[in-house]
């Protein structure tokens, strides 16, 4: 009966051909798994690690490791993470770093505005009724206002000062940036409270110092036209976001110095990119020169 039954002693599928076993076995089922057991749960006898209790709850990036801000930093990655789990290169390293690093200035600069953020919050939620209806009516607009221009002012200064700008992680540089933007603002708060001072006290308001060249002694004398401190020229092709006539001059010289970082982030962008780009480039010549050898120059061109 050995040669009805077969041989349990013999394997037949050892005979065979190794290409076709393998694939048979690559083919085969998956393991059968009973309904209701996740396979991902760990087994008894699996021990879980403990979670370290003095780990921060936010990334290197921000300003407060106290866990402040959580929420705000859940979905941060740093570039060197992404680099390193993802793989990601070239044209789709740039990509990645562009959406990755929009994300991250907004969440620094919400950081920096967290005293404009909370008095904005506790106008709709604090007072007796007749202030919470008042709050409500008029939307806090002093509140808003002054959370409104943190917001946008410090999201300038960090572009600027090119704040997560290298695809090179560094988080005491990133800290760095952050309450640098932060202490400018702050600078440029205070020269408008004493300018309305001195305008109040009918005197001459204090020189108008740069920013971000603090070293370069203003003008004896005011020069016509739109004053910008540092003597910052306007750059050809310059787009502000607002017409510089409604801006204050430090808020022009910001406008022009996030110009400029603008410019430095897309050529760094382009160095990264770019062999990646000649490698697109070579692979459409070849494929422009098959396909005119094919159909033709017209053609070809066209195809490819």
């Amino acid at each position: 009966m050995g040669w009805f039954w077969g041989d349990s002693k013999s394997d037949p599928v050892n005979k065979l051909e190794p290409g076709l076993r393998d694939y048979l076995e690559q083919e085969q089922p998956d393991k059968y798994v009973p309904a209701g057991v996740n396979p991902t749960t760990p087994t008894p006898t699996q021990t879980s690690q403990p979670s370290d209790p003095a780990k921060p709850q936010v990334p290197a990036a921000s300003l407060y490791q106290d866990g402040r801000y959580a929420h705000l930093w859940k979905t941060y990655r740093p570039p060197a993470d992404i680099d390193e789990n993802d793989g990601v290169r070239g044209a789709e390293r740039v990509i990645e770093k562009h959406k990755e690093r929009g994300d991250t200035v907004q969440r620094a600069a919400m950081e920096n505005c967290a005293l404009e953020h909370e008095a904005l919050t506790y106008c709709f939620k604090t007072g007796n009724w007749r202030k919470q209806i008042e709050a409500r009516l008029t939307l806090c607009s002093a509140e808003n206002g002054t959370f409104s221009r943190c917001f946008t002012t410090q999201t300038k200064f960090l572009q600027a000062l090119g704040y997560a700008s290298s695809f090179n992680y560094d988080a005491e540089k990133e800290e760095r940036i952050q309450m640098h933007a932060d202490k400018l603002y702050h600078q440029m708060l205070d020269y408008e409270k004493r300018v309305e001072e001195a305008k109040a006290a009918g005197v001459e308001p204090p020189p108008m110092a740069s920013l971000f060249h603090p070293e370069k002694q203003p003008p004896a004398e005011k020069k016509p036209g739109l004053e910008i401190p540092g003597g910052e020229p306007i750059p050809a092709g310059f787009k502000p976001s607002k017409p510089l006539q409604k801006l204050t001059p430090h808020e022009r010289e910001l406008e022009i110095r996030a110009h400029y970082a603008q410019l430095e982030q897309q050529k760094m962008y382009v160095e990264e990119a770019g062999p990646f780009m000649k490698t697109q480039d070579n692979a459409r010549e070849k494929r422009r020169e098959k396909a005119v050898s094919w159909f033709g120059e017209t053609i070809g061109n066209w195809v490819s």
